[in-house]
């Protein structure tokens, strides 16, 4: 970020391609339908070139929005114009979790269990800022491979990597449209 708007920042970025078209480009930007255009823009006019466009709000809202849901979001990568979030929940009272294998609750473009360890011990915050957090301390009692087929009970925490949308259908039950199913 060179400048706080986002014009300017495109028209350096612009000027610097001109003066070396290989040069490589990071950019910060507010409006994630701009960041995808200029993105798009970009490798288009310089192919050989490597480009990067974010939204800082567009990779900022999922955990945001889980924080304000009373959620804890362990981290955020961001993944072509999407976000994959890390989580921890509770398996108890979630049908697409509980009596089902790691395997089994696997869900495609949604979520996948990462780790399984006990819930009856609630972490302490110090304890579950970060992934590398879970990892170290190992007062969680985290499995980081898990058996496929590993049954989880109402007593187990599963950590996840997830998207916005497979967190939704966790945590607060939203649905999706039933086209949009597994079967």
């Amino acid at each position: 970020m060179l400048t706080h708007d986002d014009g300017e920042n495109l028209d350096i970025v612009m000027a610097a391609r001109e003066a070396n078209p290989g040069v490589r480009v990071v950019m910060r930007l507010y409006d994630d339908d701009f960041a995808a255009t200029v993105q798009r823009t970009l490798r288009a006019s310089y192919p050989a070139a490597l480009t990067r466009s974010r939204s800082v709000s567009a990779l900022a809202a999922p955990s945001f929005a889980a924080a304000m849901m009373g959620r804890h979001v362990l981290g955020v990568m961001p993944v072509e114009r999407g976000s994959l979030l890390f989580t921890c929940v509770d398996v108890a009272g979630h049908p697409e979790l509980e009596g089902r294998s790691v395997r089994a609750a696997f869900r495609e473009n949604e979520w996948r269990v990462l780790a399984v360890g006990a819930a009856a011990v609630p972490p302490t915050s110090a304890a579950t800022d970060t992934l590398a957090g879970l990892r170290v301390r190992g007062r969680t009692g985290f499995d980081w491979r898990p058996a496929q087929g590993r049954v989880l009970r109402a007593g187990d925490r599963v950590v996840l990597a997830t998207t916005r949308r497979g967190l939704d259908i966790l945590i607060a039950g939203v649905q999706p449209h039933p086209a949009d199913r597994r079967s």
